[in-house]
């Protein structure tokens, strides 16, 4: 028998692997999941059509038909999220820049040298909860007690946790291995690491969030922070957000990625014996459309929202209609950009009828800056390591049998949050008596930065050569993110070109130079936690990018420079379709959601939030939905006891 090489071993595995995954799609084939069928779907009616089947799509569509009388049809863009790249945790920096993301980017950004940053955001069912970093943080209480404040009854802390917790299936973990809700895996526990506080957490619900892998040096992370006096914090999704620990993460108990496709809208929620349930309503779901427009009819003197165009996976015009509602849910660029595209926004657009005016439909763009900072390390700690082929068998062995090693990492595992009076008093201070300072954050318990420890060399999300690992040593990269920017900006559309229409996306980063100091300020707060770190064995990373001889520590100008030049989009826009009262002239949508002016017609998603909160948006987005179906089923419940059963597109 011929000795087979180590590449020639991971590559058969690779192809066994490849083969496995294969058979399972095929075997797991839903067919109310495919491509637009004229034949079929033109014979059916729609109660709601969910315009996106992404993040809030997934879980509006799960919920509206959990009345077996309803027939929701959901139009997404792209195709299925089972597939091995998003399902394992530890791949999906390969997704980010793939056919299953949109691919934006920004426009040349005017105070950072004129730079394009990418925003990626996915192209899939799912949505960017099938492509992002799995991490679960809902943000401190104060962000949504504020949001009620502003004046949007319902949307209280108390409110919005009922929603949180009804869409959390939390696995305790110290639950023992055979119990139904206990570990499916061989991971190492860490319970120092893994407290948390019972009355914040939902255990029942379809979203799975547990713990899992934990790299060596994100411990030595938790402890440069505590040593630099950060304090540990027992339960990101308690009662307080700030401190410092490991993240709690959407990944199933059997270390998969639980996106909002996978939980809301997988098999086991949705079919018996491999048909539809009889229990619940119908879902089609609609591969390949691509949303043109909102149809909006006026009726006597109402404007009123009745269905959507699309195009087909053909390239063909379809056109489809609403019994009850059209809801929007395409997120914080998407959503505008239709709105726009259907003539609904600021002022009448040069190639599109112009239908509504609406000033707040794409703007108050925000998002979340983070600046790198790359550490080399020596050989022995515990973080990724350099690719290589013969190693494939031992990692896939690792992970489908054991539920462990780095296929399971999420990578951002370990963070902290902090507020700037704690890690730059002088800085405080300083603005205070200038008269320059900005306090965006919701209160004393709602931090003002992050930092992750992300377990290699990260910059710009590695999409060009020169941003990956330079040498084949080993690194890890501290993040700091910018929470509470005061620099905001908007999303608007190009003219109609070729029949097409491009989504201008402008965060405007750095108009205010505040943002820009208060940047400086976390990379200094960077550069402590990495001297502690540097004095942990289990770390002992050394500085290397930018490194303190180019860019000093006691030198402005250069530290602003860098920051300008090397921060990225850290993928949480927000706010372009802004909920508020009739009294915000900037407000999109009021407190249920409806899109102001036009009947039968919300948006739900990310855009909706009144401001940018303080946390990783997928969770807030997941609650957004849950709690708008609540709102929806309430408002159609009370619709039909006032005017009877008789659907109300024939009263019309």
């Amino acid at each position: 028998m011929p000795k087979l090489s180590k590449p020639a071993i991971g590559a058969a595995v690779l192809g066994g692997a490849a083969g496995v995954n294969y058979l399972n799609k095929k075997r797991n084939e839903d067919p109310t999941r495919k491509p637009w069928d004229a034949k079929t779907d033109y014979q059916m009616h729609y109660d709601y059509i969910v315009l996106g089947g992404g993040t809030a799509g997934c879980v509006l569509a799960s919920r509206l038909a959990e009345d077996p009388k309803i027939n929701v049809l959901v139009l997404e863009a792209g195709y299925s999220d089972d597939f091995s790249a998003s399902m394992k945790p530890a791949l999906m920096s390969t997704l980010w820049f793939s056919d299953v993301s949109w691919n934006l980017t920004s426009v040349p950004q005017v105070h950072a040298y004129g730079r394009v940053m990418n925003q990626p955001r996915g192209k899939l069912l799912g949505g960017s909860s099938s492509i992002n970093a799995m991490m679960y943080h809902r943000g401190p209480p104060s962000d949504f007690d504020e949001w009620g404040t502003l004046g949007n009854e319902g949307w209280n802390y108390q409110e919005c946790l009922r929603y949180f917790k009804k869409s959390e299936g939390f696995n305790d973990p110290n639950l023992p291995v055979g119990h139904p809700k206990g570990p499916l895996t061989n991971r190492i526990r860490k319970p120092q690491y893994e407290g948390f506080e019972p009355e914040y957490h939902g255990t029942e619900g379809p979203w799975q969030i547990t713990y899992h892998h934990l790299w060596g040096a994100a411990e030595g992370f938790i402890r440069g922070n505590i040593a630099e006096g950060v304090p540990f914090n027992k339960d990101f999704n308690g009662p307080s957000t700030l401190g410092v620990n490991r993240v709690q993460t959407f990944i199933q108990r059997d270390v998969i990625r639980s996106s909002a496709a996978r939980a809301y809208l997988g098999p086991d929620r949705l079919l018996k014996d491999g048909k539809p349930r009889a229990d619940r309503g119908n879902i089609r779901i609609v591969y390949g459309a691509h949303i043109v427009r909102i149809v909006v009819q006026n009726r006597r003197g109402t404007k009123v929202a009745i269905g959507a165009e699309f195009l087909d996976s053909n390239h063909e015009m379809q056109r489809v209609m609403a019994v009850k509602e059209v809801l929007l849910s395409a997120g914080a660029f998407g959503s505008p950009h239709i709105l726009l595209a259907s003539g609904i926004g600021p002022s009448p657009h040069p190639t599109i009828p112009h239908i509504h005016t609406l000033p707040g439909v794409g703007q108050n763009l925000a998002d979340h800056l983070g600046v790198p900072i790359n550490f080399r390390c020596p050989p022995t700690t515990h973080v990724f390591d350099a690719p290589r082929i013969w190693r494939i068998p031992k990692v896939l062995f690792e992970y489908g049998f054991r539920g462990t090693g780095p296929l399971s990492s999420q990578g951002a595992e370990a963070v902290c949050f902090v507020r700037l009076e704690d890690i730059a008093p002088d800085f405080v201070a300083r603005e205070k008596a200038n008269g320059t300072w900005q306090d965006r954050s919701s209160g004393p318990e709602a931090p003002h930065a992050e930092v992750l420890f992300a377990p290699s060399y990260l910059r710009h999300h590695m999409k060009d050569t020169k941003d990956r690992n330079p040498d084949g040593e080993k690194y890890y990269t501290l993040i700091g993110l910018l929470l509470n920017p005061v620099s905001s900006g908007t999303v608007k559309i190009s003219d109609v070109k070729n029949g097409k229409i491009e989504t201008l996306i402008d965060p405007n980063f750095f108009a205010d130079e505040f943002d820009t100091r208060v940047m400086v300020e976390i990379v200094r707060f960077i550069r402590r936690i990495g001297e502690k770190m540097r004095l942990d064995p289990a770390c002992a990373g050394v500085e290397v990018n930018p490194g303190a001889k180019n860019v000093p520590n006691d030198d402005d100008a250069k530290l602003q420079e860098y920051v300008k030049m090397h921060s990225s989009v850290y993928y949480h826009p927000t706010s372009t379709c802004r909920m508020g009262p009739s009294s915000d002239p900037l407000a999109v949508v009021d407190a249920r959601l409806n899109v102001y002016g036009i009947e039968r017609l919300r948006v739900v998603d990310a855009s909706v939030m009144p401001k940018l909160p303080a946390a990783h948006t997928c969770a807030p987005t997941i609650m957004i939905a849950e709690k708008a179906a609540d709102m929806i089923k309430e408002d159609w419940a009370e619709e039909s006891s006032r005017v009877g059963d008789v659907p109300l597109q024939s009263k019309l």
